[in-house]
């Protein structure tokens, strides 16, 4: 269900109906009032929730005046003023959420859910409207389950081995446990918004934040306790707007992003909770997503840029380095000057990258030896950054605006699911 902006559809409104009273040289007979068609819907209109966790419900409504929102919910579960959900400890219930307004009232359906199956292959779709991690069947891309990160929920990344997904979650990083669909978090750190998260070595997490300016602390390290929260281990300053991750195989170089910076920094992880900057290098305007080829030694940084944004200079497209001396080696454009490159994927078994364009609603396919496009293909509203599945050779795609993802078979390039609907607004997925 796409969300309507009342105060907008309002002020379309009466300005429509302004228009229609303008008098002309003669006086006019009075005209009918528009007629609107009222909505007033409750969203995920249907969920399935994890026990012992929470979902945030919100109302989707136009024609209907502007004002609070009344919650209830028949069955177990607790629902809270501003619509969140929390679902009792054991699973297999049912519940209906009912809100209510201005004498309108809709109601969604839900129902309680235990943990995945241990060894299921599961894909988590990050959702940064409501905090969400929507946990599906990586086969059939069915819906296994919902948990929420009480926050904005951004990037994500997989730990296999642990079964524990990382969050980057506001002024937190969430740890979510797969085997019992508990969420951990970090202490809060003032004025930190996190972004992406990647895996370290021995089992370290780093995440960027976006909101750091220049030579501030804009990358953290944490590490994961036996209790699975995670615990700030170290900070390491970058450049203005840090926000785009990737991480070598090893665990051992990471490099970051700076949007407003305009370059790529390469960090050292010793393995033991610090890092060091070892070299940096410019790239074109609004640097964002980045992948590492360990094979080949290239790295590859999509820049985000517009014309609007630019004007004549604008140069929307791929930077190409080599490693590790992190020299300029090549440019691509990946779509339309205004394409917006955001997101970047690579699979070196497989000798494939694929490149979002938010701008576009594309991803341009690519082999990498040699560098040559191989397709463009269509995906839903503002494709985000795209997640690769080397195991099963398959690579997602979350787009962002129309609230869904699509995955696609890597060799062959053909859709394996178009458009699946999902939580609201999701930017990342991780599969394990």
């Amino acid at each position: 269900m796409t969300r309507i902006d009342v105060a907008a559809f309002w002020a379309l409104a009466i300005a429509f109906t302004a228009a229609a009273g303008v008098p002309g040289s003669k006086q006019a007979a009075p005209r009918a009032a528009p007629v609107v068609d009222r909505r007033f819907v409750v969203a995920p209109n249907s969920v399935r929730v994890f026990a012992g966790n929470s979902v945030l419900f919100h109302v989707a409504s136009a024609g209907v005046p502007p004002g609070a929102t009344g919650w209830s919910v028949i069955g177990p579960g607790t629902i809270g003023a501003d619509g969140t959900y929390r679902a009792p400890q054991d699973p297999g219930a049912g519940a209906i959420v009912v809100a209510y307004a201005h004498g309108f009232a809709s109601a969604s359906e839900l129902t309680v859910v235990a943990p995945p199956d241990p060894s299921a292959r599961i894909a988590l779709v990050s959702c940064y409207d409501g905090g969400e991690i929507d946990v599906r069947d990586a086969g059939a891309q069915s819906s296994i389950g919902t948990a929420s990160t009480g926050g904005a929920a951004a990037g994500i990344a997989a730990d296999p081995r642990r079964r524990i997904a990382f969050v980057a979650s506001g002024e937190r990083l969430a740890s979510f446990d797969v085997r019992s669909a508990v969420t951990e978090f970090s202490a809060p750190i003032a004025g930190v918004r996190f972004s992406e998260v990647a895996l370290l070595a021995n089992g370290f997490v780093v995440a960027t934040d976006n909101d750091a300016g220049r030579d501030r602390a804009g990358v953290r390290v944490f590490r994961i306790g036996e209790d699975g929260m995670p615990v700030l281990a170290a900070s390491a300053a970058a450049g203005e707007t840090p926000e785009g991750l990737a991480v070598s195989r090893d665990g051992r170089t990471f490099f970051v992003t700076n949007v407003n910076g305009n370059s790529v920094m390469r960090f050292d992880f010793d393995g033991r909770g610090s890092v060091r900057l070892r070299a940096s290098a410019a790239t074109g305007h609004r640097p964002f997503g980045v992948a590492v080829d360990d094979t080949r030694r290239l790295l590859f940084v999509a820049d985000n840029d517009t014309p609007t944004v630019s004007g004549s200079s604008s140069r929307p497209g791929l930077d190409v380095f080599s490693l590790p001396s992190m020299r300029r080696i090549g440019r691509l454009t990946t779509g339309t000057p205004n394409a917006l490159p955001l997101g970047v994927g690579v699979d070196s078994t497989a000798n494939r990258l694929f490149v979002t364009n938010e701008g576009d609603g594309t991803v341009t396919a690519y082999s990498i030896a040699p560098l040559r496009r191989l397709a463009t293909l269509t995906v839903d509203r503002t494709p985000w950054l795209p997640a690769i599945d080397a195991r099963a050779q398959r690579v997602y795609v979350p787009s962002a605006l129309a609230g869904s993802y699509s995955v696609f078979d890597e060799h062959s390039l053909r859709p394996i699911a178009h458009a699946v609907p999902t939580c609201g607004y999701p930017t990342a997925i991780a599969v394990m």
